[in-house]
């Protein structure tokens, strides 16, 4: 019997360590870092707290500033909000707003401003992955006032680190928001000094730089140097407020006096927000608009030199691949002690409890532990069984249905599963029909409405949308915000999938119609839907790990997709559809708007407008007589757009043209300057 049970004992150790090894390599080489990171969000989001309030304040640029000033701000204007705050006198202004070369007027009177007040920092950009730079503006080049405006954002889109430091083979630059805390500080006395080993010290704070040798960061570009976010008191911290509230009144005068002040934009339509911690897991909240991520910087190296906190800490690797194999053996005592199933299964969970428990504890102070290698670890070594092995194809099964029962209709999963076409780990490539909707204003009419009554309403837009799409045997991706993103012809092979994505556009807007006048009926000023559809070929498949997979689609014809939805605002129209689409559908007749060379693209995009039966639309023939003069360069186009408007002033498409020919635009094809 002894030696039984030692032979039992090897074979647990040989267990442990064998699963300890692998782990650490699945560690080591990156693997499970996107799991990991998830770890991390939650532990940050949970451990954010509360904090005492910020000698921050934020103005950014909104919808209205944007109507009433325009955008990009004029140098007049920013002349004009710049003075006004001088008079309250900030300690230090940081402007995160591209200016490298003037917008006039009033060019000479901000360059003279500039030149008067050191307090002033502006953000410029340095070149990038093929991308040039973008200079600050000439009054504050070549000085210590020409501060970085770059975000570092991780490859799945969230922004979890700062940059206080990076450099151009050269020079040394600050990024915004430590240039801004260093100069806030420096009225205090407090100035950065070099310490040993890279750190910095900072008044009673000691800063060490963000490497791969210990924290969260397996893989790391860590390039400048970089340090680990807190985000402190939460992400929505730092309330932003509108140019217009700063120039109409004195309301803002001790939000300014002796503070940090960060100009910049906080509107949709203008693309500064970023995803955060916040923004993943359950309850994930909105992106946080670009000056609040340089506040929350300065925010962490103020309080870190007042206090003398620490920020997070890890192990060494060596000592992590220590602590993973001691798991091991522990789970693998528990397998060894627990012969039976459901004491097993207790010992586990109980085990599974304590490393959560203790991971959520270390990081509360200030150290890190890696959670996920560890419970990898622990389950590994103590649940992997013979019975674990037979089931794992069913499991398979299970777990693949779990992942697309939230997004395809169960009709089609089960058909999936029945002809045994389940998508391919990994991706593959697949002609695809993609939807894309978003709502007009939605961001004004969430700041109106409480949280539950916004959620309330989203759940009944989203389930009558879904429905739409789930009617063509679509594929609901994913939800950002209040816009929806669908596909079709993947997972499951729908040859018609051009025309099953116009029928959904269509069905979408005609209850998101009646969705917007019911709620308008009620009191609620509900945005139209804006509708944008491609056709295209995307890499689509599983991504992900083997615990942690979704089903998903890479590839530039996203990107169209997401451009063709923007433009109905340019335009007015509410759907959008490519000529690729258009192409490949058999069951709809559409009519040409233009060729659109968007933003960020080379080529143009033949944009349509699906032929309805909507009121209020020109004559199908009329409209492409008008279309057809204006791609030929008829000199008659601009009196045949204006009996076509005469007529039929809410045909958009009509208007769109008409108004283009009145300002001395003559043809098809329009070259976007904006997204």
């Amino acid at each position: 019997m002894g030696r039984a049970i030692g032979g039992d004992v090897a074979k647990a150790l040989l267990a442990a360590t064998l699963v300890a090894a692998a782990v650490v390599l699945l560690y080591i080489f990156a693997w499970l870092q996107p799991v990991g990171f998830a770890a991390y969000d939650a532990l940050r989001v949970a451990w954010s707290g509360t904090a005492p309030p910020a000698p921050i304040t934020l103005i950014g640029a909104n919808e209205g500033d944007i109507a009433r000033w325009g955008w990009p701000l004029r140098d007049e204007d920013l002349a004009n909000l710049l003075d006004r705050m001088l008079e309250w006198h900030p300690r230090t202004i940081g402007v995160d707003i591209y200016r490298d070369r003037p917008v006039p007027p009033g060019s000479e009177r901000l360059a003279a401003l500039l030149a008067a007040h050191p307090e002033i920092l502006w953000s410029f950009k340095l070149p990038e992955g093929g991308q040039p730079a973008i200079a600050a503006p000439a009054a504050v080049q070549g000085t210590d006032r020409a501060v970085l405006a770059d975000t570092l954002v991780d490859s799945d889109g969230i922004v979890r680190r700062g940059l206080l430091f990076a450099d151009d083979g050269q020079t040394n630059y600050a990024g915004m928001g430590a240039a801004l805390a260093f100069a806030y500080l420096a009225r205090d006395g407090i100035r950065l000094s070099p310490a040993a080993d890279d750190t910095l010290r900072l008044g009673n704070a000691a800063i060490a730089p963000l490497d791969e040798r210990n924290g969260p960061y397996v893989r790391l570009d860590n390039r400048g140097y970089q340090v680990l976010l807190g985000y402190r008191g939460g992400v929505q911290r730092f309330p932003v407020h509108s140019v217009a509230e700063l120039m109409d009144g004195d309301a803002l005068a001790e939000a300014v006096r002796d503070r940090i002040v960060l100009i910049g934009v906080a509107a949709e339509s203008v693309k500064d927000w970023f995803a955060t911690p916040f923004s993943t897991g359950f309850g994930a909240g909105p992106p946080v608009y670009g000056i609040a991520m340089h506040a929350h910087l300065a925010d962490q190296l103020i309080g870190e030199a007042h206090s003398g906190s620490v920020g997070l800490r890890g192990l060494p690797r060596p000592g992590e691949a220590v602590l993973i194999w001691l798991v091991a053996l522990a789970g693998a005592g528990i397998g060894l002690w627990l012969r039976y199933a459901v004491p097993a299964a207790i010992g586990i969970a109980v085990g599974f409890a304590a490393i959560v428990a203790a991971t959520w504890f270390a990081f509360g102070h200030s150290l890190y532990l890696p959670g996920v290698p560890l419970l990898a670890a622990w389950v590994g070594s103590s649940g992997l069984t013979n019975r674990v092995l037979y089931a794992a194809s069913n499991r398979e099964r299970a777990r693949l249905r779990r992942s697309f029962e939230h997004y395809l209709p169960p009709a089609v999963i089960s058909d999936m599963l029945a002809s045994r076409s389940l998508p391919k780990v990994g991706g593959e490539r697949r002609e695809i029909s993609v939807v894309f909707t978003d709502i007009e204003g939605f961001t004004s009419l969430s700041e109106r409405l409480d949280p539950e009554e916004l959620a309330a309403l989203l759940n009944r837009y989203f389930t009558g949308a879904c429905a739409a799409i789930f009617d063509q045997g679509g594929l609901v991706y994913e939800f950002i915000g209040d816009a929806i993103l669908a596909f079709f012809g993947a997972p499951h092979d729908q040859p018609d999938h051009a025309d099953r994505a116009v029928d959904a556009a269509l069905a979408i807007d005609a209850f998101a119609v009646r969705f917007c006048a019911e709620q308008e009926a009620s009191g609620v000023p509900f945005g139209i839907t804006r509708i944008g559809v491609h056709t295209g070929t995307a890499l689509v498949g599983n991504i992900g790990t083997p615990a942690r997979l979704k089903y998903t689609a890479l590839g530039d014809m996203l990107n169209t997709g997401s451009r063709l939805e923007g433009l109905n605002k340019v335009i007015g129209t509410r759907i959008c559809v490519s000529g690729d689409t258009v192409q490949q559908s058999r069951r709809h007749s559409f009519r040409p708007i233009a060729d659109f060379v968007v933003k960020g693209r080379q080529g143009s995009v033949a944009v349509f407008d699906p032929v309805t039966q909507a009121p209020g639309r020109a004559p199908d023939a009329a409209y492409q007589a008008a279309f057809d003069a204006l791609a030929s360069g008829d000199p008659a186009t601009a009196d045949l757009f204006a009996a076509l408007h005469r007529d039929y002033p809410h045909d958009p498409c009509v208007a769109f043209h008409y108004h283009r020919l009145r300002h001395g635009e003559d043809s098809t094809l329009i070259v976007m300057t904006e997204k």
